[in-house]
């Protein structure tokens, strides 16, 4: 995948970062002892919304109907054994920016977020932390959201300033913007094994157990969902699956809820050190067709690529 994967953390004042410790959970790792993607992210949540100072101007925001909506996520999960027995310690940083359109006009107000998270290395074959070990680098993740009243009228969802005293009007900081489609692009020098994208014969199935308090599936669900497809997927060409994701990148174009049905169109890689699949996931519906390039197939739910390693 294109360096760098996720973007440099930026040097920001103290209310804009906080860290904390937290302890994985049982399920969090693999029998390695790795860390799973689904793993990386919980932290953010009570770290940046409990204790970084800044974060309270943006819960006031949310609550008179301006939230910042996740539109991207990057996760990376490290190659350590990562340790049960003592938490793990987490440093969550953000800033603020806008985009511009391409006469230079406003367009986005934008909220990024990231996460480093070091580990105590876990013994070989346990849960208890190796004696004498430096902590490790279990993971690191970027979030990108747009801020938007989700609840607004139609025409009335973009938020081009800020309306809290303690926050800029208008965030200074003016940022790039990648177009979601570009994760669908194979990283230099991988192999295609698909030539063009293959369907799931799989269909998902949301219900409520894909579900959260935002009234739709949550945003881990479908890393979740890609690994399981990309594994299938590999399976069917008689390639070995006792591979685990260590990178995923996605990004979010319109949510899905409980009773939806949808498809993954995939296209496997074969990488330097392992393999890769880039995905998307459509609406079912009959006019999915096997082996359409991507954008003849529709308007995707959510658009990704994942490495996988053994």
């Amino acid at each position: 995948m294109a360096d760098p994967f996720i973007p440099p953390a930026p040097s920001v004042p103290a209310e804009q970062r906080a860290s904390g410790a937290t302890p994985f959970r049982f399920e969090d790792l693999t029998q390695d002892g790795r860390l799973r993607m689904e793993g990386i992210w919980p932290p953010i949540g009570s770290i940046l919304w409990g204790k970084a100072e800044g974060a309270r101007a943006l819960s006031r925001l949310s609550a008179r109907g301006v939230r910042a909506v996740l539109t991207t996520i990057a996760l990376e999960a490290g190659e350590e054994r990562c340790s049960l027995m003592r938490a793990a310690e987490h440093e969550v940083r953000y800033r603020l920016g806008h985009t511009t359109d391409e006469a230079g006009a406003v367009n986005r107000l934008l909220f990024d977020v990231w996460l480093e998270s070091h580990a105590g290395r876990g013994a070989p074959y346990g849960v208890a932390e190796e004696p004498g070990a430096p902590r490790v680098l279990a993971a690191r993740a970027f979030g990108r959201h747009v801020f938007t009243r989700p609840a607004a009228k139609a025409g009335e969802h973009r938020v081009l300033s800020l309306d809290e005293p303690d926050l800029p009007s208008l965030p200074p900081e003016r940022l790039s913007w990648q177009a979601p489609e570009g994760l669908l692009t194979p990283p230099p020098g991988a192999e295609l094994l698909d030539p063009a994208p293959q369907l799931d014969p799989v269909p998902v199935a949301f219900g409520l157990t894909h579900t959260d308090l935002n009234q739709h599936v949550n945003f881990l669900v479908y890393p979740r969902l890609l690994e399981d497809a990309a594994l299938r997927a590999l399976a069917r060409r008689g390639e070995r699956t006792a591979l685990l994701a260590r990178r995923v990148e996605v990004a979010y174009r319109k949510p899905c809820f409980a009773g939806d049905r949808a498809r993954w169109a995939l296209q496997l890689l074969r990488t330097g050190d392992g393999h890769a699949v880039l995905g998307a996931l459509y609406p079912e519906s009959p006019a999915l067709l096997e082996g359409r390039p991507f954008a003849e197939l529709g308007r995707p739910y959510c658009l990704a690529r994942m490495e996988l390693r053994a």
